[in-house]
């Protein structure tokens, strides 16, 4: 019989059945699974009554999509009954709530609490598609590059306890095995092998020196990805990018031996059990879609520091920038101060465009405009044009930044270029990248305009850190009422 639960945007108030405290838990809409919980994460409603009840707030993930009615219900992952549900008025809006993207696919809560797509959501097609895109990367590290490879993580978890990928994960995940036992030399082959990746025609973006992830679309839309992680040998421990260090030798795991992973082989590690335990943990075999990593603090420094992260925040602006697309606001760049300034033929670098208004705007004005940003998508959505161009940047990446600047310096050409709201969510190396850039890119004359929001690094210790790239100050204006300092750079010759 269904317990009591009720729901509005905030959180779920539920009573489990009896005697049941722990476990993984899948919350459905209409009948669709759109997240999971552990049920001793649930903490007890206040003022609770006998019957225990408990509560679990709605991730932020899904928080916009709860307009609408719709059925709740919650289910045991290990006996697969719901055992609560009820009709629920989330707000007056009519329909029913749908949680999907933009194009109409069904959207899940993943296990970064964020809003994802998984394989059971897809069209039956997506198996095979994902695999063959799989062997396609895997070529490129066992032939061109000579590297042993094996599945791991959910692509090694699923296979091992009943030869199919897991519904609720949404890609494949390869190790290389490095020849080398020192981070340093294994970061320089993740470097070799995100060229070669390239080179075949992938579309890679490095997570770190030891990540990388290839992206595929179909149908013209973003599909799915295969990611590849760096692992070795050392001291009588297996190191893994992103969350492993685990007592084993090279005997343990290798040769790969074949793994039927739906209806072909893959290489998998000798002794599975070892890989899954160290990922996972001593109940990995148990499934659990409300599973969260919880790397050891020792690990997590280890591997941060060796490789470390080169996309932090990407998602959250991913996530804003996604949102100011699709909410129907006329867009306006508010960028009066700048487009004054400007020469009529001066060319223009947007750095951090965005959703692109600014950059829209100067190519109508008749600039050749060049809008970059970190975030694929938003960039994807701006049309180009004859006077507009894209590319995608990370800052964090200096040696893709390097690239660009080289390439951008060697136009030799007198570029405007535009850096909105951008500082101040730059770390300190993301910074140092920065004035590197403006200063390759100003040797020819020009100006940067910079517009820093309150919250980031005072003023004068941008005007310090500019400097030391050889780039001056020349106007700083405060406006209050946006709550910003405006910057003009420009670059001086030394000596």
């Amino acid at each position: 019989m269904a317990r009591r639960l009720e729901a509005d945007r905030e959180a779920i108030r539920f009573v489990p059945p009896p005697g049941c405290t722990a476990g993984a838990v899948d919350v459905l809409l209409d009948g669709r699974r759109v997240w999971s919980f552990r049920l001793e994460t649930a903490e007890e409603a206040p003022g609770s009554s006998p019957e225990g009840h408990r509560v679990v707030p709605w991730p932020t993930a899904i928080l916009a999509a709860l307009r609408g009615s719709a059925e709740v219900a919650l289910r045991g992952v290990a006996d697969d009954e719901v055992w609560a549900r009820a009709e629920v008025a989330f707000t007056p809006d009519p329909g029913r709530v749908v949680f999907a993207d933009e194009h109409g696919r069904d959207l899940v809560v993943n296990k970064w609490d964020r809003a994802g797509r998984v394989l059971d959501d897809h069209d039956e097609s997506i198996v095979v598609r994902l695999l063959d895109h799989a062997d396609e990367v895997r070529a490129v590290l066992e032939d061109e590059l000579g590297f042993d490879v094996f599945v791991t993580g959910g692509t090694l978890l699923g296979p091992v306890r009943d030869g199919h990928l897991i519904g609720h994960d949404d890609d494949v995940d390869f190790a290389w095995v490095s020849r080398h036992a020192h981070p340093v030399e294994v970061a320089r082959e993740g470097f070799a092998l995100g060229r070669a990746l390239r080179s075949a025609g992938f579309d890679v973006v490095r997570h770190s020196p030891g990540h990388l992830q290839m992206h595929f679309e179909y149908r013209g839309l973003s599909d799915h990805y295969v990611d590849v992680f760096a692992g070795w040998f050392a001291d009588g421990w297996w190191h893994q990018v992103f969350c492993i260090r685990h007592p084993a030798d090279r005997e343990d795991l290798l040769p790969a031996v074949p793994l039927r992973v739906e209806d072909r082989d893959e290489p998998a590690p000798r002794s599975p059990e070892i890989q899954l335990e160290a990922n996972y943990g001593p109940d990995w075999r148990v499934p659990d879609p409300a599973f969260r990593f919880d790397t050891a603090l020792a690990t997590r420094r280890r591997l941060e520091n060796w490789f470390p992260g080169l996309n932090g925040g990407r998602d959250d602006w991913e996530d804003v920038l996604r949102d100011e697309r699709h909410d129907g606001a006329p867009r306006r760049s508010g960028a009066s101060w700048i487009t004054e300034r400007l020469d009529p033929d001066v060319p223009v670098l947007d750095l951090g465009c965005g959703n692109g208004a600014l950059a829209r705007e100067l190519a109508t004005a008749g600039h050749e405009t060049l809008a970059v940003d970190w975030a694929r998508d938003a960039v994807a959505a701006i049309p180009a044009s004859t006077r507009l161009s894209t590319r995608v940047l990370n800052l964090y990446d200096p040696r893709t930044t390097i690239a660009f600047g080289a390439e951008v310096a060697a136009r030799c050409l007198p570029w405007a270029v535009v850096v909105r709201r951008v500082v101040e969510g730059l770390g300190p190396s993301g910074r140092h990248h920065l004035f590197r850039l403006l200063s390759m890119t100003l040797r020819r004359g020009g100006r940067a305009y910079l517009e820093v929001a309150d919250g980031g690094e005072p003023v004068e210790h941008l005007r310090a850190e500019a400097a030391q790239h050889g780039l001056r100050v020349e106007e700083t204006a405060r406006v209050d009422r946006e709550v910003v300092t405006r910057m003009v750079m420009a670059w001086t010759p030394r000596g």
